[in-house]
């Protein structure tokens, strides 16, 4: 985990669960740029703007809190993307079945591995549906680059 932070906003970055669908960098390029480094420059935006463009992050590689003194008001960062979410909100599982991409597992969920170990516990996880993943169970978006669609007997 990684992160990027002023006094009014913390960014932490989980590259292990991105599943590099771009939201971030549509959103907010002035915030997510890859061809800057840090490719998080919480300085160039708005903290309000910064968490509503998190909230929207599909993987949960983005997340989010508030340093102490925050001038962002905490009522208005209780997103998904916060940090805390999961704690505060638990809800129901959903799983959502992407066109030619993973699965979204969205609500709080522990994701166990074969040695029983959890390899992921929060709200937002997105697992590789095409089996050409580095990063298996998780997406790493690679099936844009190898043209990956499901066949006919993919039912979901």
């Amino acid at each position: 985990m990684k992160e990027y932070r002023n006094e009014h906003i913390i960014v932490h970055w989980y590259p292990e669960l991105c599943a590099h669908p771009g939201t971030c960098l549509r959103l907010l390029p002035k915030v997510f740029n890859l061809e800057q480094r840090p490719w998080v420059n919480v300085d160039a935006a708005e903290p309000e703007e910064i968490i509503r463009a998190i909230d929207q992050c599909p993987s949960g590689a983005l997340r989010y809190s508030l340093p102490k003194g925050s001038k962002v008001n905490a009522q208005r960062a209780n997103g998904v993307g916060n940090l805390n979410y999961e704690d505060r909100n638990p809800s129901e599982v959903k799983i959502k079945v992407c066109s030619n991409g993973p699965l979204l597992v969205e609500g709080s969920s522990l994701l166990i591995g074969i040695d029983g170990k959890v390899l992921k516990e929060g709200g937002r996880i997105a697992l590789c549906r095409c089996g050409y993943s580095e990063k298996r169970p998780f997406c790493d978006g690679v099936h844009s680059k190898k043209g990956w669609a499901p066949d006919r007997n993919d039912l979901i």
